[in-house]
């Protein structure tokens, strides 16, 4: 199993932020991530970007914000390890940290979202995942199974904060699997290692199997909204596997897509997003303030039992 693409540049392409004058991509690295679903960023952000992450997603854990959706009680006298280990994410982190919220625009990221979506880009989501040690990992899925677009152009940015391992639970990806184009089957997986409910099956492996991207902090990968992905469990003693995502589409694709679940038509656009470059040609209906951060421990939500046992029995209703 190739680990971490360190020094193996047929089986990943590995570009320096360092290297080039405004970070745009070369030709090279935009048709390694057409061909095999991602590319990795080294350095992307520096060192103290990463402390201040580190620090908003310690503030948020701690109620630095205010009350929000799974926030448990935590009192100064506990350490940070013990308040945040206790979770596993907060989802839409940039809506209630201002810092974060400026993160999904850095000037360090819109111009290679540029270069993989489009001229016209927005930002639409954000997690910052804590996976403390023992924490499980994440099943085979699709992001676009969750957070579909219209023109397949969505893009997640995940960069680490801690260093990202296989020990303590890095990314892997199935290279090329974005390339059909299909949303495969899900089932419910019996894994007490993995997290949720559901995995996705039925896709091709290629020969060289699954690829582990291990990550220095700092350092990123951008993967196709199609590929499929997962995480390891993170089977250290102690510590954390930290990491930041932000997750963005074209402008031009309207979004049926809702962060809490709500029922949602072919008709709906998911108007609460940052424009990150160029214009919105929907610029007309305006931005709402729809989406809250929210924080979840580890196990499978209401809505993940749901779709497990609907999946289970074969039965998908309409507008599912």
């Amino acid at each position: 199993m190739p680990r971490g693409c360190i020094g193996q540049t047929s089986e990943c392409i590995r570009h320096s932020a360092r290297k080039q004058h405004g970070m745009q991509f070369a030709d090279r690295e935009v048709a390694a991530y057409r061909e095999r679903g991602y590319v990795v960023v080294e350095n992307l952000v520096d060192r103290a970007t990463v402390d201040t992450w580190l620090v908003e997603g310690t503030r948020i854990c701690r109620g630095a914000y205010g009350a929000l959706d799974g926030l448990l009680p935590s009192t100064p006298e506990q350490s940070d390890e013990d308040v945040l280990g206790a979770y596993v994410t907060c989802a839409i982190a940039h809506k209630i940290s201002p810092v974060l919220g400026q993160g999904i625009a850095d000037p360090r990221i819109a111009p290679i979202v540029e270069r993989l979506i489009g001229p016209n880009v927005k930002g639409i989501h954000s997690q910052f995942f804590i996976k403390h040690a023992g924490m499980p990992g994440n099943a085979w899925h699709q992001d676009e199974a969750f957070v579909p677009t219209r023109d397949r152009s969505l893009c997640t940015a995940w960069i680490a904060l801690d260093p990202a391992t296989v020990e303590n639970g890095c990314l892997r990806f199935v290279p090329g699997s974005h390339r059909p184009g299909v949303i495969y089957p899900r089932r419910r997986h019996n894994n007490p290692a993995l997290d949720r409910e559901e995995e996705a099956y039925g896709f091709p492996m290629p020969a060289e199997g699954e690829v582990s991207i291990e990550l220095a902090p700092g350092s990123a990968v951008f993967f196709n909204g199609y590929l499929v992905h997962g995480s390891y469990q993170n089977v250290r003693s102690s510590g954390f596997r930290r990491a930041l995502l932000y997750v963005y589409a074209s402008a031009e694709t309207l979004m049926a897509w809702s962060p809490r679940n709500d029922p949602v038509s072919a008709y709906d656009d998911y108007r609460d997003y940052t424009l990150v470059c160029g214009e919105d040609p929907y610029a007309w209906k305006g931005i709402r303030d729809i989406g809250r951060a929210y924080l979840r421990t580890p196990g499978p939500t209401l809505q993940d039992k749901r779709l497990a046992a609907m999946q289970e029995a074969e039965v998908f209703p309409a507008g599912s």
